[in-house]
């Protein structure tokens, strides 16, 4: 008695809860997408659109519950989680005019914005879904656009939504197996009736093949994918890079950044790399140093370009004397040290700068003397040779710099406020929507510090002790639109891109100026083995003396970026921020190398966002909508209950039932011009009942069926009885009959 009890509560709507679950999942998935979108919904609306479905599908699990009760109880449970999430309190005004009651309805349902709308558009889209899973037809076209929908997004774009597309695979084709088991339970009910008493018979098959699917899914080798993908092959037709690898794409374009090396385009940063151990360059140097490229000022919120002042810079020819400073940095109180470079390119790229120490103080000789000056151009501002010939890059040259000895002493008395100085205003740029809590976080980290040098030490400690350095970041963790709060909050892991803008924009938030330096890390020399193993780090294994002069060879897994702040007295000073690396620095010979700042502090937390007063944007909508909701029920409420919709309703039963008649009449008419082509032919004398008789003396397996249709035909078309559908159907089944056996 027992199990008969729960087998009935297991079984009474049992299609309606396998659809409302799998039209959940499916739904979910598109909650997914949005959370891969940068910045495209904000995580509380993402965690209230999530319980919404969550408690939409939970109300169709509840047993013998009529639709208009379900309905009901689904409003009140999205409007229960809104008064709870959002801390709800019930706000009092005294009622005596109708403004007063706009202020109330205000004041309370003005609480629950702006989450509530979009938790009652995905009420009312699983609704639809719903409803559209009841239709074999509507499953096949919600598969096909929602398909069509993430496989073109992740195409196009730098997301993955392959899992997507195979959940909703799954969940549709489950769909239409339930419409399966229900047409089979409407036309067999015997056969039903025995998977019901032994549903063992059907579950088991079909959990071994789902079972066996994916597990040969998974120990399948993973096969490349025979065509590029179109976003790829889109990116690289512009000469455009492809800043994430394993996009599911093949590659074949030189310009995919998909390997380590020096970057051509720094517009949009992110993504991963694998190591390219490919030499570059050899440099023999009487110091370690490492090899500066390019500068960047302008911070875009995604990567680093060129600011409107370094597109204007001013170029100087460049000769054999030394190159010329720019004025406008003091360098009064730096002392440097002299380092000597020959650099012999390895390979046939055509780099947009000459690569050497900082700061290179002359160029001394090109291709052994041929000194081909006039495709070299010096910028005093950024300190970079730059190379504007789009071929014969110089296969060697040698150079002379000043590397900074730095007397930590001296820097930490150097305290300059830049904020009020126009003129560094390109160095203190940060986007206008620069998330608070970054900036935040840069007030928390350097709160210890007293001096401009301190500070900027801090940011570089916390960035290379808190975070772990990889090639291959997590990107889906990554919901901010800014690349700097993606990698401290969210994705808290990353390469030296990562490191050098974060620790930039950080010291720019508390007012230092800085640049962002790109170019190459110091090599190694010779190349441990553990070199191979280990990529860009290699260079600190213990068989490596990190200040020693030698030939050193970059290698492409050497592309590095970095960081410079500026001080009075001492001009750009380099920092290192990125986790496993450490700067060549030069320091006085009776001073130690100085102990990093304490990195011990309060736990840094985003600030609090503030709270906003009620809105009335909505009012009127709101109002609005209950009262199209209250004429909506109104009209339900006439249409199912008044006379003229009643009679309406019987005139239509009876023009349905009148379509029987003329549809059995149709049907009879394609059996005779069928039996004509088969030889069954109607003579001119005969009534169609006397042909028939004589068809089933030639062919006496007819009869039943013949008189059967016969009767049903002459009922619909002489007489003024009303066909049923049940009589439509009989019909039908028996021309079906006959045609199969005429042939």
């Amino acid at each position: 008695m027992r199990s008969s009890f729960w087998k009935g509560m297991l079984l009474t709507d049992w299609e309606q809860r396998i659809n409302a679950i799998l039209t959940g999942i499916y739904l979910y998935q598109f909650v997914i997408w949005i959370m891969k979108e940068d910045g495209l919904w904000l995580p509380e609306t993402v965690a209230f659109v999530t319980g919404t479905l969550s408690l939409v599908a939970a109300t169709y699990l509840i047993p013998h519950l009529r639709r208009v009760w379900r309905v009901s109880i689904q409003f009140v449970l999205i409007i229960g989680l809104h008064l709870l999430g959002m801390g709800y309190h019930y706000v009092a005004v005294q009622v005596t005019t109708w403004k007063s009651a706009l202020r109330w309805v205000a004041l309370n349902a003005g609480q629950l914005e702006p989450y509530i709308w979009f938790s009652l558009i995905a009420w009312l889209t699983y609704l639809f879904a719903m409803w559209s899973v009841n239709s074999r037809l509507r499953v096949f076209v919600l598969m096909a656009v929602s398909i069509l929908f993430f496989a073109i997004r992740d195409s196009f774009s730098t997301i993955f939504l392959w899992p997507q597309v195979a959940m909703v695979i799954f969940c549709c084709f489950s769909l239409l197996m339930v419409r399966h088991f229900v047409k089979l339970k409407k036309r067999a009910p015997v056969i039903w009736e025995t998977i019901t008493d032994y549903p063992s018979s059907i579950l088991v098959p079909i959990g071994l093949i789902v079972g066996l699917i994916t597990l040969v899914g998974l120990l399948a080798p993973t096969v490349d994918p025979v065509l590029t993908d179109p976003y790829t092959a889109y990116k690289v037709s512009r000469g455009e890079s492809v800043p994430l690898l394993g996009k599911g794409v093949s590659v074949t374009a030189s310009t995919a950044d998909s390997s380590s090396g020096y970057s051509r385009d720094d517009s949009h940063l992110g993504g991963g790399f694998q190591f390219d151990y490919t030499p570059v360059m050899t440099v023999e140097t009487s110091k370690r140093t490492y090899f500066r490229g390019e500068t960047r000022a302008q911070y875009n919120g995604k990567g680093w370009e060129p600011s409107s002042t370094e597109k204007k810079l001013p170029m100087n020819r460049v000769n054999l004397n030394p190159l010329p400073l720019d004025p406008r940095f003091d360098l009064s109180l730096l002392k440097t040290q002299e380092v000597t470079q020959t650099v012999v390119m390895q390979r046939e790229d055509v780099f947009p700068v000459l690569f050497g120490g900082y700061a290179i103080q002359r160029l001394v000789e090109v291709n052994e003397g041929e000194n081909p000056f006039q495709r070299i151009l010096w910028s005093p501002r950024q300190s970079e040779l730059r190379y504007v010939g789009k071929t014969n890059y110089p296969k060697e040259y040698a150079i002379i710099t000043q590397e900074p000895i730095l007397d930590v002493a001296q820097l930490r008395e150097v305290n300059i406020d830049y904020t009020n100085k126009p003129e560094w205003a390109e160095y203190l740029q940060v986007p206008a929507d620069l998330p608070e809590r970054v900036k935040q976080l840069a007030l928390d980290i350097t709160k210890t510090g007293t001096n401009s040098y301190d500070k900027a030490k801090l940011i570089e400690a916390y960035l290379s002790t808190h975070f772990p350095y990889t090639n291959t970041p997590d990107e889906s963790k990554g919901k901010s639109k800014d690349f700097v709060d993606r990698f401290l909050f969210e994705i808290k892991q990353g390469y030296c891109d990562y490191y050098s803008t974060s620790m930039a924009v950080l010291a720019r938030s508390i007012g230092l100026p800085t640049r962002w330096v790109k170019g190459y890390s110091s090599g190694v020399s010779p190349v441990p083995d553990q070199g191979r193993d280990f990529g860009i780090l290699g260079q600190l294994g213990e068989d490596v003396d990190k200040d020693a002069a030698g030939t050193y060879t970059i290698r492409n897994s050497d592309a590095h970026s970095w960081v410079e702040v500026y001080f009075e007295g001492f001009g750009w000073i380099a920092f290192e921020p990125t986790a496993g690396f450490a700067l060549p620095n030069v320091f006085p010979e009776q001073t130690p190398p100085p102990v990093e700042p304490s990195t011990e502090s309060e736990p840094v937390t985003a600030p609090a966002e503030t709270e906003q007063a009620p809105s009335f944007t909505w009012l009127w909508l709101t109002l609005s909508g209950i009262g199209i909701a209250a004429v909506l029920a109104a009209g339900v409420v006439f249409f199912f209950k008044g006379a003229y919709p009643r009679a309406w309703r019987m005139r239509r039963k009876q023009l349905k039932a009148v379509n029987f008649n003329q549809k059995i009449i149709v049907e009879f008419e394609k059996l005779l011009r069928m039996s004509r082509r088969k030889g069954y032919t109607r003579l001119e004398h005969e009534t169609m009942r006397e042909a028939t008789a004589r068809w089933s003396k030639q062919s006496k397996w007819m009869k039943n069926d013949l008189e059967t249709v016969l009767e049903l035909f002459e009922r619909a078309k002489y007489s003024q009885t009303v066909s049923s559908e049940a009589d439509y159907q009989t019909v039908s089944q028996s021309i079906t009959k006959l045609k199969e056996q005429m042939k």
